[in-house]
């Protein structure tokens, strides 16, 4: 059977990451065009993006998990200010790293310089 194309990365590290990730949820990904990355600079640079392939009945199921892997992404790099401590935590935290108070789901994430 044929795989189709899920998702397109700039680089090896990003995709290998998130192909581990969905494999560990279930889902065989093919990661294709490492091979061209090192060429960054000599060609395109489109030309050396990284893709992941999956087989068609797990398309739909692998865009949701990787919606939800970019959107944790998305929290991780916004921070939340503990209503105990005052302590900055990183927006996907559930408890404050620094006095363990659970952090209401409800607070309002700030983005973070980085």
């Amino acid at each position: 059977m044929r795989r189709v194309q899920l998702s397109v990365h700039r680089t090896v590290g990003e995709a290998r990451l998130l192909a581990g990730a969905l494999e560990a949820m279930g889902v065989a990904v093919e990661v294709r065009g490492e091979a061209l990355a090192p060429l960054s600079g000599e060609i395109p640079s489109a030309e050396t993006w990284i893709e992941l392939w999956v087989e068609p009945q797990d398309l739909e199921h692998a865009k949701g998990l990787l919606a939800e892997l970019l959107e944790n992404q998305e929290h991780a790099e916004r921070s939340v200010e503990c209503p105990r401590c005052r302590e900055e935590n990183p927006g996907n935290f559930e408890l404050c790293w620094s006095c363990g108070l659970e952090l209401p789901s409800g607070l309002r994430p700030r983005l973070r310089a980085v």
